[in-house]
């Protein structure tokens, strides 16, 4: 147990020791997760709290689940613990369960869900239209919406109708009669199977209920609420639940994903404890800041790592300009010595990819093109580029990031109408920012071609981050999560305010003067260049707003909370009318 306290910091340790029967892990990108998850499976192991034999460890995709076990293999409990996607482990229940029951005529697993749906539904429809349907039927299901009661239920939560909700309804309907006239199970369906197994039969749930007695669940903010429904069925009186999850990171609602389940958890397990994880082990804090004011509520994290360049941002005439400029970023990047595996790109749709791998070709820079989550890996190791949709990026990381086509209409998706999907949207690209270790690149084009050219304008998220970047405070490691959220929380009411305030009267150029000689004294006691300690534009917004206390100072941008802690005075008496 030393040894595992040892690996971890304060916040990580009480999450991995307390012991709880319904146990909340908020856990904010880059805070180390899937280390605090295995081991709080092998502490409370090695603590005699669990039995790693009866514990079940749920993910949901197999790249999480391949990863989660090789870690417990590490820690010894990898042939121990059950690890597997919700699907994956209630397809061996149904396995097991038709075995016992004798059923000579067992379902036939439904693997391609979408070519089936699209042998239903009319090729007079157009392709927008049939995705359109397929899609609307996945969130059905995901949801426990019958086709009887979709119209309803679709009007009552507002949802678009590219396709007129009963023509939805009736092709929702042939899909579920013919499934059952060829005696067909899709993924949902295995679901739905194994809690009807479970509620019909005390004695079999009994049987479950012993032999995974303690639940583990990665990802919770996207579980939905048939997959919620599952492990309510799995949880006997006496089982452990404890649950992983970023509500920041809450990306798929349009597909049935459902973040309540995380951010209201102790409406459903009212003895539940909560701990929180904020400190930041991937991303520098500029990196982090900026990501953070994309959210409606401050992600309240703090950076781990040491300062590092800003973000940048850069716009094209057209998306094959910008193209270009990537691929000669990362070729730059290559030549300073960094794999081509430790650099990505990252586009909001799989349309923009073409466009990507015309130019690195052009160049001859490898690249692998990962587009779904279940193909995506983190092999940096691998002499290639890769290239990925933000949804596939999620739970992925490089040195270097290059986010194209930052524009609206795109991000956010132009499709994205309502509030709560525009929400989404600012997640989405939150979660891609946040996959950055050291560098981030962001770029849009003033046209882009879509059968057609046509012009276009930066997201309105872009035109948040670049306010950020011209007025943002540069965090450091000393500084806390308080401060950052306070800081980050008082710029965005400022900033969206408009307030601006009117230069004093004073001599400019003495002033200026004065900091310089206190800037060059910092950096000679930190062996470093005064620019890095305050650049001249720092300076220059010193002298134009003068502060006259440490609240003001704050808002300085650029200005450090360790510059301000240690050098504030001075900068406020050199700055003083007195």
């Amino acid at each position: 147990m030393e040894e595992v306290e040892k690996k971890l910091t304060e916040d990580q340790f009480t999450a991995v020791r307390m012991h709880a029967k319904e146990l909340r892990i908020l856990a904010g990108a880059g805070t180390g997760k899937t280390r605090v998850l295995t081991n709080r499976i092998a502490y409370q192991t090695r603590a005699l709290r669990i039995d790693p034999q009866h514990s079940l460890c749920l993910t949901f995709n197999k790249r999480a689940a391949v990863e989660l076990q090789s870690r417990l293999m590490k820690l010894g409990l990898g042939n121990f613990v059950t690890v597997g996607t919700f699907h994956a482990i209630a397809l061996a229940q149904l396995q097991a369960r038709w075995k016992d029951l004798r059923i000579n005529s067992e379902p036939t697993l439904l693997s391609n869900r979408e070519k089936f749906l699209f042998e239903i539904i009319p090729n007079s429809l157009s392709p927008t239209e049939r995705t359109f349907i397929f899609n609307e039927i996945n969130w059905c299901t995901a949801q426990r919406v019958s086709p009887n009661n979709y119209q309803e239920v679709a009007e009552k939560s507002g949802r678009r109708s590219l396709v007129h909700h009963s023509s939805i309804s009736e092709h929702y309907r042939k899909f579920v009669e013919l499934k059952k006239q060829r005696n067909l199970l899709d993924f949902d369906d295995i679901l739905e199977q194994a809690i009807k197994f479970l509620t019909e039969d005390t004695q079999y749930a009994d049987a479950r209920h012993w032999k995974y007695q303690d639940l583990f669940v990665d990802e919770f903010q996207d579980v939905n609420p048939l997959q919620f429904a599952l492990l309510r069925s799995w949880l006997g009186a006496n089982s452990s639940l404890c649950v992983v999850g970023d509500p920041n990171q809450a990306i798929y609602s349009w597909n049935g994903a459902d973040s309540s389940f995380l951010n209201d958890f102790s409406g459903y397990f009212p003895e539940a404890e909560t701990v929180r994880l904020r400190q930041n082990f991937r991303s520098t804090p500029e990196i982090l800041s900026v990501s953070s004011l994309l959210l409606a509520s401050d992600a309240s994290l703090f950076a781990n790592k040491p300062n590092g360049p800003l973000p940048t941002i850069q716009s094209h005439d057209n998306e094959l300009m910008e193209a270009k400029n990537i691929a000669d970023r990362i070729l730059q990047k290559n030549s300073e010595s960094m794999r081509w595996g430790d650099q990505a790109v990252l586009v909001r749709t799989h349309s923009q990819i073409a466009v990507i791998t015309g130019a690195l070709d052009e160049k001859e820079i490898p690249y692998s093109i990962e587009t779904e989550v279940k193909d995506a890996n983190n092999d940096r190791s691998s002499e290639a580029v890769k290239i990925l949709t933000f949804h596939a990026s999620k739970g992925l990381e490089w040195k270097v990031v290059h986010i194209s086509g930052l524009e609206d209409g795109l991000v956010p998706i132009a499709h994205a109408v309502s509030q709560s999907e525009r929400d989404e949207e600012r997640r989405l690209l939150y979660v891609a920012l946040t996959r950055a270790e050291d560098e981030i690149h962001l770029s849009w084009s003033r046209n882009r071609r879509f059968g057609s050219n046509r012009e276009r304008k930066p997201s309105i998220f872009l035109k948040e981050l670049i306010s950020a970047l011209n007025q943002s405070p540069k965090p450091t490691l000393t500084q806390t999560p308080k401060e950052l959220a306070k800081k980050i929380r008082d710029f965005r009411s400022q900033w969206r305010a408009g307030h601006l305030i009117e230069p004093e009267d004073f001599s400019y150029e003495e002033r200026l003067n004065l900091l310089r000689e206190l800037r060059s004294s910092i950096a000679r006691v930190n062996d470093t260049s005064p620019e890095n300690i305050l650049s001249d534009a720092v300076l220059e917004e010193l002298i134009e707003e003068m502060p006259d206390s440490m609240e003001k100072l704050v808002l300085i941008s650029g200005l450090s909370p360790s510059i301000i802690s240690r050098f504030g005075g001075q900068i406020l008496e050199l700055l003083s009318e007195d």
